[in-house]
This record gives structure tokens, C-alpha cells and sequence, in this order.
């Protein structure tokens, strides 16, 4: 009767596991934007640039001498407790430098950000939020639940790229 019980308990559970929604972790990301900090900006100071989001996983590959190195491969399944790592190019396309820029960037929907991770070129701050980019913070605290990031840069310089990223461990 135990034993009937637990194979049953164990097949409902896994049917349950199966009818979840599959995430997709790429439409979700591409979510993040471009913006500026003066609201008073006119529209055209973002023309000319472009965002574009990446998603890797990390491997670790043998080269040819041997020594195992971490390499960046573009993500084609996660499971659960794996660590994504998510990078964002802003690109100036224009002849003069772009100022005040912020790119908005959610955390994907069922991932958990790493502490510490998130990192930018110079000249960028960096800011989180708990309540989806209502609140936010200039410094991580380890018992936040980060769910949104922005990056704000003070100058993208002409015809140049900056990037900037972070992790996450597929919950």
C-alpha cells in the first residue's frame, strides 16, 4: 500500500513538473532598454545606439596544451541550478558621444541574480532593485532578491562599444 502510494505521489508530481510553462530566457532578456538619465532629453539622443543581449553558459574546455580554461558557449539548455551568464553590448553608432545613458535590465523570471556579479566598463554605475526598478540601490546587500538592474553610464564614446553583465542560477 506504501509502496503504491509513493510510485502514485512520485508520477503526479512528475506530471506536474512536465505541465510547466517552458521559460524562454532569451525573450525575457531581451526586455532590458536604453534610456536616459535627464528626462529632459530630446528622443533623438538615442538614436544611433543599439543594445544588443547575449546569454552563455560557462564550460570549461581543455586547449591544446592542455590547461582547462572557461569559455563563454551561447546557452542551449538550462536545467535547474545552472548558472546563466547574460551580457548586454550598447553600441554608438554616431559621430559624437552619447551622455546619460541607463540601460534598464530585469532579471529574467525564474532565475535568482548571483551577488557580486554584475559588472560594467568604466565610466558605469551600477544600481539594483528588489521591487523591479521602483527603489534602487547603489550597493548589493546579501539578503536582497535582486529581480532588476540599470546600468548608467556617464559617456558611451563615438563610434565605440561598452558592454556590461551579470549572473544567474536558473531556480
Amino acid at each position: 500500500m506504501i509502496k503504491k502510494l509513493l510510485t502514485t505521489t512520485l508520477f503526479v508530481s512528475a506530471l506536474g513538473y512536465a505541465s510547466m510553462p517552458t521559460v524562454n530566457y532569451d525573450d525575457q532578456f531581451d526586455s532590458a532598454e536604453i534610456d536616459t538619465i535627464n528626462e529632459n532629453i530630446e528622443e533623438d539622443a538615442l538614436l544611433g545606439l543599439n543594445l544588443e543581449s547575449l546569454t552563455f553558459q560557462e564550460e570549461t574546455v581543455k586547449t591544446e596544451d592542455g590547461q582547462e580554461v572557461k569559455k563563454n558557449v551561447p546557452v542551449q539548455k538550462v536545467e535547474h541550478g545552472q548558472e546563466v551568464v547574460y551580457i548586454n553590448r550598447l553600441i554608438n553608432q554616431n559621430s559624437e558621444a552619447k551622455r546619460n545613458i541607463v540601460v534598464k535590465n530585469p532579471i529574467p523570471y525564474g532565475t535568482k541574480y548571483v551577488i557580486g556579479s554584475a559588472l560594467c566598463n568604466e565610466g558605469c554605475t551600477i544600481q539594483y532593485s528588489n521591487d523591479s526598478g521602483i527603489t534602487l540601490n547603489g550597493s548589493e546587500q546579501e539578503t536582497d532578491l535582486y529581480n532588476y538592474i540599470e546600468f548608467h553610464f556617464f559617456q558611451v564614446p563615438a563610434n565605440s562599444e561598452v558592454r556590461m553583465g551579470f549572473r544567474a542560477v536558473v531556480k
